[in-house]
C-alpha cells in the first residue's frame, strides 16, 4: 500500500520540521519536472516574453535564498553575492542558456541553497515561529514571522513548479 503522510524531518524542533518537510516535498516534485529535461532547452523560452525552465529553477533558488539568508539570518547583500547564478535571474533571460547552465547545474543550486536553508533553521526552535522578523526594504519596513516566511516558501516554490509544468507541456516535452 502506498503511504503519503508527512512527518517532521529529523534535526529541528517539530513545527519547523513540518515545514521543511513540506518544503522538502515540493522540491521533491520541482526534481522530478525538471531532472529529464533536455539540455538545449532548460536555457530556452518556450516562447517570447517568458522565462526559461532554468530560470525559473534558479529562481525558486534566489528566493529562498533572499528569504533565509537575508530575512531570517540578517545577512546583508555583498557584490560577491550578486555574482551568485541565481542573483536576479529573471532580470537576465538569456543567462541560462549563455552561462551553458545545465539541468544538473540548475537543480544543484537550489539544493546547495536548501542546505544553507537547514543550517539556518538548526537554530531555530518552535517559538521562533512566532517571533517578528523586520526588513526593511526600498525605504519600506515590513513585519513577518518565521511561520509565514516558511509558508510563503512553499507556496512560491508550488506555483513555479505549475508555471514549469505549463511551460514543458507548450515546449511538447
Amino acid at each position: 500500500m502506498r503511504r503519503r503522510v508527512l512527518t517532521p524531518q529529523p534535526g529541528v524542533s517539530t513545527g519547523i520540521g513540518y515545514y521543511l518537510a513540506g518544503m522538502e516535498e515540493v522540491r521533491r516534485q520541482v526534481h522530478v519536472t525538471v531532472k529529464a529535461m533536455p539540455e538545449d532547452l532548460i536555457g530556452k523560452p518556450a516562447f517570447l516574453g517568458v522565462h526559461s525552465i532554468g530560470g525559473l529553477v534558479l529562481h525558486i533558488g534566489e528566493a529562498e535564498w533572499f528569504w533565509m539568508q537575508m530575512v531570517v539570518a540578517g545577512h546583508q547583500l555583498t557584490e560577491e553575492d550578486k555574482k551568485a547564478p541565481f542573483w536576479d535571474i529573471l532580470d537576465d533571460v538569456d543567462r541560462v542558456s549563455r552561462n551553458g547552465y545545465t539541468t544538473e547545474f540548475c537543480l544543484n543550486e537550489i539544493d546547495l541553497i536548501r542546505n544553507q536553508t537547514r543550517d539556518v533553521l538548526f537554530s531555530y526552535n518552535d517559538k521562533d515561529l512566532e517571533r517578528s522578523i523586520t526588513y526593511e526594504r526600498k525605504g519600506e519596513t515590513t513585519e513577518y514571522n518565521l511561520r509565514w516566511i516558511l509558508h510563503r516558501l512553499i507556496d512560491h516554490e508550488a506555483q513555479h513548479k505549475g508555471q514549469i509544468l505549463m511551460l514543458k507541456r507548450l515546449m511538447a516535452l
